[in-house]
């Protein structure tokens, strides 16, 4: 980094300034506390907020912060490009202003305090640090006391929990930030509209820390303000020395990042998300993540919750996987412990269950290109052991496991992630985090964790109505802006939302069975719409829902053959927030792609000036708008040449979707 001499400061405020000299991001001290802002291009986006930390030990007495003078200063800068083959694209810059600021209390024990400010073209970020200090060896945090402070009544898309304990799995909702109730937490992103711009909250670099919801304030809503207050999950007692404590650390520490990412539009703000990343460090030196390959997975529980559950099933869908050139199976619950069913707990001996010849299933998917993923409760990886449990892993061929029901983003449990992809890496274990808190760019650091869930995904679709189009079209904007997410796309038992009922409410779950035929799963949207979502979804590890016996000659099949599932480059094209996403995608062997979606129908103008010169094979996988309307399935196939300059169009229904896949010719 380089270092700057001068800093900018205005009215007794320090003010850092993004490379392009549009976002500024400012903070300042006094007797009233200390305080931030932010604005872009001339617009207050934040307006002066309060900044703190409440310790419940922190140098003997007198626990809360007095007045803090600024004692130190520096401002910096850094230009960077990096690359990533795990991601939505291939080239990252890294470019901003820094700003640090240390702090000392005015009055005895003049305890210290340090702020780090980052601005970026596409945003800005902060981020607290304690230094060493002389009777300082370590400290409890009770409450985080950062505000963001938009002005006037803004309003944004944003997830509401009832709790710290959740899986992060509820509908992006449009809504007024004075009409959220104090008892409701706010997941992130928070993507807001402010001052004719938007604004995306989230955090990075969540490590040995409580991550965050956003709260409004106890007294109620402002009258010139809409106000969220940082809220940090507080550990178990088990866990914490003090009643209601949320960190427990030694000195120096960090929090994680606070980020606003910015941009003038919500497509906008896909183009922007690269600071999540950025903000976190790369691999330990010394690490070696070549082994890591992303790719499409296989996957037994979705149709019918693994009620047939066995050894062949397995197999066939290994078989099937080899035929559609996925890298991976995935096997879920049901595999191990004393039956299928239940194995949700602690306890089961964590060993394949008697029938289940999971060494078997593992060398016949070596003989076929395919790796195996296996399903874990995180309560059984901790108490086999997470040495144990991933010794055993490593010893019976498995190339991944998907760990489920964390439901919990306290210091513990986001310590406990850090030593599963730790100790995983270390046995060249992939992993993906089910019931999960939301990601914060970490994969950075721990490539090896290729997906998270924390989404409300296809899996809900067996439950409730809550996965509909316009959900989906929400989630580019909102979930998908922090990082990937295993949604498990892919069904091909298409219907519409009038006539969709879900899994459990037509006889679902175990065993059940009418006419002696299987309750299988079925999902809202057109067939295009489905296969879009495969595509126009960031996820590393691919998860596709349906079966053979529906995907094995059916319309639109091929568009999955082969799927990548990270990309050279993507470029969103046009889309709104819960009604369209248009999004071309290119592949690191000289594909594009095309990935369209939509609540209502639309007719769609796609010029093809992303295409290189010459003569390209295009396929297509498209709505038929004589068809579709009627049969959900219905699916519009065709094959032509194209070149760049000329643009093609697409009629897509309600609740549909296109899909254009482009090949040299």
């Amino acid at each position: 980094m380089k270092e700057k001499t001068s800093l900018g400061s205005t009215d007794g405020w320090l003010t850092c300034t993004s490379p392009d000299g549009n976002v500024a991001i400012g903070f300042t001290t006094d007797a009233q506390g200390m305080r931030w802002r932010l604005a872009r291009k001339g617009q207050t986006l934040i307006a002066p907020s309060r900044l703190g930390l409440s310790f419940s030990i922190f140098k003997k007495d007198n626990c809360e912060l007095g007045e803090m003078r600024v004692v130190g200063k520096r401002a910096g800068s850094s230009d960077t490009t990096w690359t990533n083959g795990l991601y939505r694209r291939w080239t990252i810059r890294d470019a901003y202003n820094e700003l640090e600021v240390s702090l000392e209390e005015v009055a005895e024990p003049h305890r210290r305090l340090g702020l780090v400010f980052r601005a970026y073209d596409t945003g800005a970020a902060f981020r607290y640090v304690v230094p060493e200090q002389e009777g300082v060896p370590g400290f409890e945090i009770l409450r985080e006391q950062t505000e963001w402070r938009f002005p006037g009544r803004c309003r944004g898309w944003f997830t509401s929990y009832k709790d710290h304990f959740n899986s992060n799995e509820r509908p992006f909702v449009l809504r007024e930030i004075c009409n959220i109730s104090r008892d409701e937490f706010i997941g992130m992103p928070a993507t807001v509209e402010v001052a004719g711009q938007w604004v995306a909250l989230c955090e990075a670099a969540l490590v040995n820390w409580a991550g965050i919801y956003f709260k409004t304030p106890e007294d109620g809503p402002s009258a010139d303000a809409s106000v969220f207050e940082a809220c940090l999950s507080p550990l178990p007692p088990s866990n914490a020395s003090t009643a209601d404590a949320a960190v427990i650390r030694t000195t120096p520490a960090a929090s994680p990042w606070r980020v606003a990412i910015c941009a003038d539009t919500q497509l906008g703000l896909l183009k922007n998300n690269d600071i999540i990343l950025n903000l976190n460090p790369p691999p330990e030196e010394g690490l070696d993540f070549s082994w890591v390959k992303p790719g499409v997975t296989s996957w037994d529980w979705w149709v019918e919750s693994n009620n047939s559950l066995s050894t062949e099933l397995t197999l066939r869908l290994v078989d099937f996987a080899a035929e559609m050139v996925w890298p991976y199976h995935t096997i879920d619950g049901g595999w191990y412990g004393f039956a299928r069913r239940p194995n949700h707990g602690p306890n089961i001996e964590f060993a394949p269950r008697k029938g289940f010849d999971l060494a078997r299933i593992v060398e016949h998917a070596r003989g076929k290109g395919v790796g195996i993923w296996v399903w874990v409760h995180w309560q059984e990886v901790e108490d086999t052991g997470v040495e144990e449990t991933f010794s055993r892993l490593e010893r019976w061929g498995v190339k991944g496991v998907k760990i489920d029901f964390h439901d919990r983003q306290d210091q513990w449990m986001v310590c406990w992630y850090e030593k599963i992809a730790r100790t995983a890496a270390r046995h060249r274990i992939m992993v993906n985090f089910h019931g999960s808190h939301k990601p914060t760019g970490t994969e950075r650091t721990w490539p090896n964790v290729l997906t998270r869930e924390g989404i409300l995904g296809n899996e809900m679709s067996k439950f409730n109505c809550e996965n509909t189009p316009s959900h989906c079209l929400t989630l580019p904007f909102t979930r998908f802006l922090i990082g990937p997410g295993d949604y498990t796309p892919g069904s091909f038992a298409n219907v519409p939302s009038a006539g969709f009922v879900p899994h459990c409410r037509r006889g679902h779950r175990y065993g059940d069975e009418t006419d002696h035929r299987p309750i299988w799963a079925e999902e809202i949207g057109t067939r295009a719409h489905s296969i879009a979502k495969c595509i126009a979804f960031d996820s590393w590890l691919t998860t596709l829902c349906d079966w053979p016996e529906r995907y094995r000659g059916a319309d639109g099949i091929a568009a999955l053959r082969a799927l990548p599932t990270v990309w050279k480059n993507t470029t969103p094209v046009a889309g709104e927030c819960g009604q369209f996403y248009m999004v071309v995608r290119e592949t690191f062997d000289g594909r594009f792609y095309f990935a369209g979606l939509t609540v209502n129908r639309r007719r769609v103008e796609l010029p093809l000036d992303f295409l290189p010169e010459g003569e390209w094979r295009m396929e297509v996988f498209a709505d038929d708008p004589v068809r579709t309307p009627d049969d959900p399935k219905a699916i519009r196939l065709a094959e032509s040449r194209v070149s760049r300059g000329q643009a093609i169009s697409f009629d897509m229904v309600d609740e549909g979707g296109a899909v254009a896949i482009f090949t040299r010719a």
